[in-house]
């Protein structure tokens, strides 16, 4: 269990837009920290700034302040839960835009974003009581969108080990659901299942959500060049590529290799009994990217071993 949380929780070597340091800058790290930067707008500025960012389908339409289509994803209160809700993208979204790899990540993102949005401008013109005049989602809807496109990829996959993760994101979306439909929201809540669908159509288009019959439009060409993730949904729905786990520096030839990706069967390779190494911490977040998409049960006697060799060997260093 141990592993199952640490996996989840650990940063995953996923590429960047630009460095900060010693990280890669990616989507998912941009998004989160717009979102932290809009509580200090909302604490500083004040809510009236703050509200600038929300979306509002009404001012869009009537106003033409067109930015909120887009900065809504981001506008997050300084409150608990949005800032849980901040903290759940992090660690999730770093698993999906490994899938999709960077470039398509992004699309997908900027879909999800913009579509739904667009969506309710035009449809609250036609219905007041859908008209979305306070439209705070923040990621949220983004976090609801990619558990449940990575569902929808892996159907096998079950929250530590018992709960499928279809059943988690339905979970989650109808929570949110019955908290918009109690006070009244209706145009929250049709926000929210526009966002879902999109979010599934355009994960099953940039080849991802292939498990599912999702109907799509083939987008298997956007982000081709850029080392994406996703390239089965296209080609008869079979399952995305996974880029091999990033070294951090090149190193001394040790005689083994990394695993190609979390999940692959192929047995560990057997390393010298030396220091840890940039290879090893390399092979340890591959066996648990594999623990996180596929639980402790997808890995084989000898990687279950050869994992906890490489936890003491780097616990120890």
């Amino acid at each position: 269990m141990s592993d199952y949380l640490a996996a989840m929780f650990r940063r995953r070597h996923n590429d960047g837009w630009f460095r900060v340091g010693r990280f890669d800058a990616t989507t998912t790290d941009i998004l989160c920290g717009l979102a932290v930067v809009t509580m200090f707008i909302y604490g500083i500025a004040g809510v009236s700034t703050f509200n600038q960012l929300v979306f509002n389908s009404f001012l869009v339409r009537e106003q033409y302040e067109v930015w909120r289509i887009l900065t809504w994803a981001v506008a997050t209160p300084p409150e608990f839960f949005p800032l849980i809700g901040v903290v759940f993208f992090w660690v999730f979204g770093q698993q999906l835009e490994a899938l999709f790899g960077r470039a398509r990540f992004l699309v997908w993102v900027l879909i999800v974003t913009i579509v739904p949005a667009v969506i309710l401008t035009f449809l609250g013109a036609l219905s007041a009581e859908i008209d979305l005049t306070n439209g705070e989602l923040g990621l949220q809807a983004l976090f609801l969108g990619g558990i449940w496109v990575y569902a929808a990829t892996y159907p096998g996959v079950r929250w530590f080990e018992v709960i499928p993760l279809w059943a988690i994101a339905a979970v989650f979306t109808l929570i949110s659901l019955l908290q918009y439909n109690g006070i009244g929201a209706t145009g929250k809540v049709v926000f929210l299942l526009i966002a879902m669908g999109v979010a599934l159509i355009a994960g099953r288009s940039l080849g991802l959500a292939t498990g599912w019959p999702i109907p799509h439009v083939d987008l298997g060409a956007v982000g081709s060049g850029s080392g994406g993730g996703g390239g089965g949904g296209g080609r008869g729905g079979g399952r995305p590529k996974r880029r091999k786990p990033k070294r951090s520096k090149p190193s001394r030839s040790t005689g083994s290799s990394v695993i190609d990706g979390p999940w692959r069967n192929a047995p560990p390779p057997v390393a010298p009994p030396t220091g840890p190494s940039p290879a090893d911490q390399a092979e340890l977040d591959a066996l648990l990217d594999k623990i996180g998409a596929s639980g402790m049960e997808s890995l084989s006697a000898a990687e279950k071993k050869r994992l906890n060799e490489l936890s003491k060997r780097l616990r120890n260093r």
